[in-house]
Formats: structure tokens, C-alpha cells, sequence
């Protein structure tokens, strides 16, 4: 039997007038959700319920033990169950749940809300089936190049803003004695598509990346050819680690120390490491006297700030919830931009894709809140491109990291590399398996 240990995310005063009034209107507006059992899980929540500016509505969050919540879920709604709001792993089991008619249509609460002001231009489309809005992502993710800044000052390096700036730069790193950048991939080999990615969209361009995502452009074109090529060189050629050797078998820790003491110029790194440099790898923690900082990977066709996108996760509310109305409005207050910026630095989770202005993020690192900033101010442009880890279809995203090591040490040529991903790619588009898409 599931095992389940519920916490009330109200104040206890007023839940014991609920109780003692026999209040059956505090009832019917409970609003469950289920989080992970852990020390993240535990800080958002209690963090939604403290700043929650609505007294009518009860929180009631059920802390699930375990690594397999989203499966949890999926299996409670399907036997009619589960809590009012609902997660998953992001647009692409959304649209499963969508489909399958386990979760509830939020184009009137969309409207009440305004909420096509509040998010970034494409967020929305990643929640929509059939012109309908399902489902909101959380969890912004992108790749940027982090970078020794005290190391770059002592050399008097200028931060690249196009691609042939790049070379010239990594030409200078080396000539300095150190390896252009981090990290190493050896224990976590789905990891190298975060290259593949930011090659394919601010190397070939967005609007191609959108075409073959959408079946219009196939992935043999010869844009996707040009990328994968210059990925694979660069790789070949020791940017990584200084060798192939170390590209595939050193650690992040290894990588992201000799980055930290400035052994290592760059680290082509997610969003995810924006605490864990400042926190393990720089500065008196780690024993050294250095800083870091980032920029946006350069294109080969802007010199503008250009960012791919991607998220950790989508939200929705169950269609079988008794409270609609009161469930929005806590998903309401969990997408506003002032929750997010507590949630992240409080709790350490990535902001959702929000357009965030002004001082929200005062109490950030001025770093952390400079990206989340100028991302959105991208995002407005449609400066954006697209990770595969959430736009691919599985299989397809299976073909991408899995062969492209093949390709890096010469067992499989660049052409047949993106064969092989159009011909799953081909498969997947047929059986309507292919995540919502961003319009451009």
C-alpha cells in the first residue's frame, strides 16, 4: 500500500476554527497537491501555502516518498483520483494526460488571469492541444557559457558575441597553456546532446530547427550538416577537456573544479549549475579567490543574446477536481513572478518561463537574475531556439545522444548520423508523437 504522510499548509488557528465551525464551505475548497517527499519538495510547498493571499481556499499538500510521483500520479488520475493539481515531466506527457481527457481545459482561467501577459511569448504553446491550453511549464532550462571571470580579466579576454569571435578566442585560451572549456560527460552520457542542441538551433538557426520539428525541413538538410560538422571538430579538436579521451570519461566535479581554480577557461553548462558554482566551486568555499560569470552561446546569425529553451516539468489541474475554480487560483499565485523568484531562492528551483522585470529578483545573485531577465527580454524578440530534451520525440532524442559519441570519434560519418535521425524521426512524426511546439 502507497504510503502517504499529509501535512495542512494552513495556519493551524484556522484550521481549528474550520473544525470546530463544522465549516463544510472551507471543505469544498481544499485544494490537494502532491510533492515529492524531500527537502525541495517540503520548501515549496510550505512556501505556497505561506504566501497564498487567499483565505477562502485550503492548501493541502500530500508529501510523496519515493522517485516515482509523476508515475503516481498518472495512475491515481487515470482511476479517477489523484490531487486537484497535477505535474509531469513536461509538454510531452502533458499532452498525454490532455488526450487521455484527465485534465481540465484552462483557456477561461488563461483569460481571467491574463496569463498570455505574464508568460514568455512561446511558454504557452508548450501547454496547448488542439488550440487549447492543458498544462503550464515551470522550470526554465538553458545552455549558456559560464567563464573564469577573474581568469578573463587577468588575461584582458573580451567576451564573445559571434561564432568566428569564439575561435579567436578559444585560440588565445589555449595559447595561455589552459583547455578551453568544461565540463566532461563520463557519467552521464545522455548529457552531450546539450551541444547537439545549441548546435543545431544557433548554428543552422532556429526557424530550420522549427521546420524539421514540424516535418517541413528534413534533418539531412544541409544547415544541420554545417552544425553537426563544426560541433564535431570543436569536440575532436580538445575544447572539451583539452582531449577526447577526457570529453568521455571525466567527471562534472573533476571538470567543474579545474574550472573553478581557472585551469579550465569556460564551462558549456546549463542553468541548472547557476547555485552549485558559487556554492562548491568558486570563491572561499572552494578555496580560491576567483569569480565566474556567463554569457549567451554566440550564433552564426545574431550578435543580439540568443537562448535555446526548455523546461523541467508542466502543471495542470485534474479534470476530475471538485473545485476548478479555487485550483486555478492557486496555480494562479504559483506562476506569479514574485512566487517564482521566492520559490528560487529559497528553495533552489528554477524559475517558470515568465517574463520577470524590475527588481523580482532583488534578493538573487545579481548573475542569476541578470539571465532570467535577459532571457525573457530574448524570449520577447524570439531570440529562442529549441532543446531536444524537450522538443524531440523520445526515440529521436534517443538517436541524438546515443550516436552522436559514434560520430565524434569517427565510427559514424555527420550524414549518416542525421539519417538515422530522420528515419526515427519520420516514424515518430507519423504516429503523432512529436511535443508541442513553440510557433515561431
Amino acid at each position: 500500500m502507497m504510503f502517504k504522510m499529509r501535512f495542512f499548509t494552513t495556519v493551524l488557528l484556522a484550521l481549528l476554527l474550520a473544525l470546530m465551525a463544522g465549516a463544510t464551505a472551507a471543505q469544498d475548497s481544499t485544494v490537494t497537491i502532491w510533492a515529492g517527499d524531500d527537502d525541495t519538495g517540503a520548501c515549496w510547498s510550505s512556501l505556497l501555502v505561506d504566501t497564498f493571499p487567499r483565505e477562502d481556499i485550503t492548501i493541502e499538500v500530500v508529501l510523496q516518498p519515493g522517485t516515482n510521483l509523476v508515475d503516481t500520479q498518472r495512475t491515481a488520475l487515470q482511476g479517477g483520483a489523484g490531487p486537484d493539481i497535477t505535474f509531469s515531466h513536461g509538454p510531452a506527457f502533458m499532452l498525454e494526460l490532455a488526450s487521455a481527457g484527465l485534465l481540465l481545459n484552462l483557456d477561461v482561467y488563461a483569460d481571467e488571469y491574463n496569463w498570455g501577459e505574464r508568460f514568455a511569448p512561446w511558454a504557452l504553446d508548450l501547454g496547448r492541444v488542439e488550440g487549447s491550453l492543458y498544462s503550464l511549464s515551470e522550470e526554465l532550462e538553458t545552455v549558456i557559457m559560464y567563464y573564469n571571470k577573474t581568469v578573463f580579466e587577468e588575461q584582458g579576454w573580451e567576451i564573445p558575441t559571434t561564432m568566428d569571435e569564439l575561435y579567436a578566442l578559444a585560440d588565445a585560451i589555449r595559447e595561455a597553456g589552459l583547455d578551453v572549456m568544461g565540463p566532461a560527460f563520463g557519467e552521464c552520457a545522455p548529457c552531450v546532446e546539450w551541444a547537439v542542441s545549441v548546435f543545431l538551433s544557433h548554428h543552422a538557426g532556429p526557424d530550420k530547427v522549427y521546420e524539421a520539428l514540424t516535418g517541413q525541413r528534413p534533418w539531412t538538410d544541409e544547415a544541420f550538416v554545417a552544425a553537426i560538422t563544426d560541433l564535431k571538430d570543436i569536440v575532436q579538436d580538445g575544447w572539451f577537456m583539452g582531449s577526447l579521451d577526457l570529453f568521455f570519461s571525466d567527471t562534472f566535479d573533476s571538470a567543474h573544479a579545474l574550472f573553478g581554480v581557472g585551469e579550465i577557461a569556460m564551462s558549456f553548462e546549463g542553468t541548472w549549475m547557476l547555485d552549485n558554482y558559487q556554492r562548491d566551486f568558486f570563491g572561499e568555499p572552494a578555496g580560491n579567490d576567483n569569480e565566474w560569470d556567463w554569457f549567451s552561446f554566440p550564433t552564426t546569425f545574431t550578435e543580439d543574446q540568443f537562448f535555446i529553451i526548455g523546461v523541467g516539468s508542466s502543471w495542470g489541474i485534474s479534470s476530475a477536481t471538485p473545485n476548478p475554480d479555487e485550483a486555478a487560483a492557486v496555480l494562479d499565485h504559483y506562476y506569479s513572478t514574485g512566487f517564482q523568484a521566492q520559490m528560487f531562492e529559497q528553495c533552489g528551483v528554477a524559475p517558470a518561463p515568465l517574463i520577470y522585470e524590475g527588481d523580482v529578483f532583488a534578493n538573487s545573485d545579481p548573475r542569476e537574475a541578470r539571465l532570467y531577465e535577459e532571457f525573457g527580454q530574448a524570449s520577447a524578440k524570439g531570440n529562442v531556439g529549441y532543446t531536444s530534451w524537450s522538443f524531440w520525440p523520445a526515440r529521436t532524442n534517443v538517436w541524438l545522444w546515443e550516436q552522436i559519441v559514434r560520430v565524434y570519434d569517427d565510427q559514424l560519418s555527420v550524414e549518416d548520423y542525421l539519417a538515422g535521425m530522420q528515419s526515427e524521426f519520420e516514424e515518430e512524426f507519423a504516429d503523432g508523437l512529436i511535443p508541442p511546439i513553440p510557433a515561431r
